[in-house]
């Protein structure tokens, strides 16, 4: 499947992708229009619901904090009210981002601090929140209707990105396609566009000159990042199938059933 075909354009949404056409070390593919991950829906059109429907999308599993879901509430069209999940997944780095924009205006911009706190939020989000992730792979196994499934946080790239690359390893994808899944945030985004108008913004807030490449972290991904949760999931479980089993409760028979719901 070419890369660019799973990103689709949808009015009010921002990162949505169909993860589909990826391969299975046993030879089978990501079901097309199966799963589909994404920024929040909070701007959603009455013709995206239209199109949400028409693409058989079921259920909605939604990573946002409560304070999140205030600051941004989903008001769902009337063309499609899917079946909704709260699973929220929580990180420090929100927080750290918002005392940032706080303190702009009498400290210069912390391009390395903010790097810093992204890998921090990825070596800390597998393990503080399992909870979380251990109810969104029950809600893929269990809840499955036969329709497809959104999940999504704010922006679509940090927890969305650490939960599809956990999807894509407990589907037995190779690490090159994980990769590629996680690092097309990027073109999704339109990473330059995105940071250029993010550095813009901070520099009138800031008064001073900010550089689109300091705040790559705010639009868009890493690969380093993802390493950094490996690592942390490796450091505290000592292996990915560990974690599965004891954090996440996906046993042999559970990531069997997994994969037979969700590769084709």
């Amino acid at each position: 499947m070419n890369v660019d075909s799973r990103i689709v354009p949808l009015c009010g949404v921002k990162n949505f992708r169909d993860m589909a056409g990826y391969r299975a070390r046993d030879g089978r593919y990501m079901r097309p229009g199966r799963i589909f991950r994404s920024g929040h829906l909070s701007d959603m059109t009455e013709d995206c619901g239209t199109e949400m429907f028409a693409r058989d999308i079921e259920t909605v599993i939604d990573f946002r904090s409560p304070r999140e879901k205030d600051r941004h509430p989903v008001r769902w069209p009337n063309s499609w009210i899917p079946d909704y999940h709260a699973v929220p997944i929580g990180g420090n780095a929100a927080a750290w981002v918002k005392e940032l924009y706080d303190r702009l205006s009498d400290s210069d911009f912390p391009a390395k601090e903010l790097h810093e706190q992204f890998i921090k939020a990825f070596e800390t989000i597998p393990i503080e929140n399992a909870e979380g992730l251990r109810e969104f792979f029950n809600t893929l196994i269990d809840d499955h209707k036969g329709n497809a499934v959104l999940f999504h946080c704010t922006a679509g790239k940090d927890r969305t990105g650490i939960a599809g690359a956990l999807l894509m390893k407990a589907l037995d994808i190779p690490d090159e396609q994980i990769m590629e899944d996680f690092l097309l945030t990027n073109r999704a985004v339109n990473l330059d566009t995105a940071t250029e108008e993010i550095a813009q913004w901070i520099s009138k807030k800031a008064g001073r000159t900010i550089k689109p490449t300091d705040v790559v972290p705010l639009a868009g991904v890493e690969a380093s990042f993802l390493h950094a949760a490996y690592a942390s999931i490796e450091k505290h479980y000592g292996s990915l199938q560990n974690y599965f089993a004891e954090a996440l409760g996906l046993d042999d028979d559970r990531l069997e059933k997994l994969r037979d719901i969700y590769l084709a």
